[in-house]
């Protein structure tokens, strides 16, 4: 009896742990793009260069905003491995690293990373907007973003990992392997 009395407690607890989870995430990724001229939070945002591959929306902060853990979101949300930040500015007008902000200028912002990248978060609000195009943009060429529900704090940078050739090489001899497997398994 006391086992039966134990379980059902564990059970309710775990019932209303799981209530409050899900009422702490109520913050969801939205895919709003690829085209510029999507709506979040009533304001119409376009970016330059357009089309995007991808871009989602998380419609509340992330915290912290370091580019490592930018990085381990992105990592999720889209399932890639991403490198480390190749470019990034701690705020909206400075504190850029391989890259350079002219801020906001007539509600439009703009951002220039010295090296290639094909994702870009950018984090404003309560939100944040992460870009993925299909080929890298190129290394000086300026991204702008206009009509964002509020100011622009900062901007992450980061390029695809490419697999090594030795990536290639192990998928190659273990493809042979199976091959070679099931040779055998024919003569049998």
């Amino acid at each position: 009896m006391k086992s039966i009395k134990s379980i059902a407690i564990k059970a309710s607890m775990l019932a209303a742990m799981t209530v409050l989870a899900s009422a702490a995430q109520a913050a969801t990724w939205i895919d709003v793009g690829p085209a510029s001229g999507f709506v979040i939070a009533g304001s119409t945002v376009t970016y330059s260069p357009s089309p995007a591959l991808q871009v989602k929306y998380y419609d509340d902060n992330l915290v912290p905003q370091s580019p490592a853990a930018i990085q381990g979101y992105i990592n999720g949300v889209f399932g890639t491995s991403l490198g480390a930040a190749v470019s990034y500015c701690d705020n909206a007008t400075s504190g850029c690293t391989a890259g350079t902000t002219a801020g906001w200028s007539g509600g439009v912002n703009s951002y220039m990373s010295a090296t290639a990248y094909d994702y870009l978060a950018i984090h404003f609000g309560k939100g944040e907007l992460v870009f993925h195009w299909a080929a890298p943009v190129a290394a000086g060429t300026t991204f702008t973003v206009e009509g964002l529900p509020k100011d622009l704090s900062n901007y992450r940078a980061f390029i695809s990992a490419v697999p090594e050739p030795e990536t290639y090489a192990m998928l190659l001899a273990g493809l042979g392997l199976l091959g070679v497997m099931a040779r055998r398994r024919q003569g049998e």
